[in-house]
């Protein structure tokens, strides 16, 4: 009988670096971590993960070299004119893989781009997939989304975030009940080795310093 806790995918980091300059002068640079998967006796599986991530790694370049950097020439030739100091923009991609095993893998993208305003913007997309056909797999197959779900998620967070604050490891902006009702959104779940994990966009519950923060809840939480 197969261990259910063996991993069926291996995850592979590829890599994809580039420097874009205008009148020979560096722009933009873009730096890529994406994963390549690998399933064992499954290569229709195994294509169809790898081509969304493909697809969606191509979508980001064409973005970063069509619009990205013609925004980056513009404000080259705006600060070079004005005698002021040019800081290249950058566009960051990394990735985690946060769950993999019992036929499911989570894998989150982290996309970071500073376009010149003093400070980068990051959006993390988290992305479940079942290693038997490769679909995507919703949140709700893990947990129904009740009122009384989210109320004992909140509280778990509002609680961590609370004893965090008092052992000086993290400074959160707001921590009362209801910023935190109020900026949970269900879709930005991800499956973890202890349990489910919750996470906040930028300058939502934390300083944007503090970036995307997760709160992972055991499952016997919300049993």
């Amino acid at each position: 009988m197969q261990n259910k806790n063996i991993k069926t995918a291996a995850v592979i980091t590829e890599y994809i670096k580039k420097t874009l300059k205008f009148n020979d002068s560096e722009v933009l640079q873009i730096n890529i971590k994406y994963p390549e998967i690998k399933i064992i006796a499954d290569n229709k599986t195994e294509k169809k993960i790898n081509d969304f991530y493909s697809s969606a790694i191509q979508n980001f370049i064409n973005y970063c070299e069509k619009i990205l950097y013609k925004n980056a020439a513009l404000e080259f030739s705006k600060r070079k004119k004005a005698g002021e100091e040019f800081r290249p923009f950058g566009a960051v991609v990394t990735f985690e893989t946060t769950y993999n095993k019992h036929d499911f893998l989570c894998v989150c993208l982290d996309i970071n781009i500073y376009a010149g305003k003093g400070r980068g913007n990051a959006v993390r997309k988290a992305h479940i997939w079942s290693c038997k056909g490769g679909e995507l797999v919703r949140p709700e197959k893990f947990i129904k989304f009740t009122r009384p779900t989210k109320n004992k998620i909140c509280e778990y967070i509002r609680e961590t975030m609370i004893n965090q604050i008092k052992n000086g490891e993290e400074n959160y902006i707001k921590s009362d009940l209801r910023s935190v009702y109020k900026n949970l959104n269900m879709k930005n779940f991800e499956l973890s080795e202890t349990g489910y994990s919750f996470f906040f966009p930028q300058d939502t519950v934390a300083p944007f310093e503090s970036g995307i923060v997760s709160f992972a809840v055991p499952e016997k939480i919300l049993s």
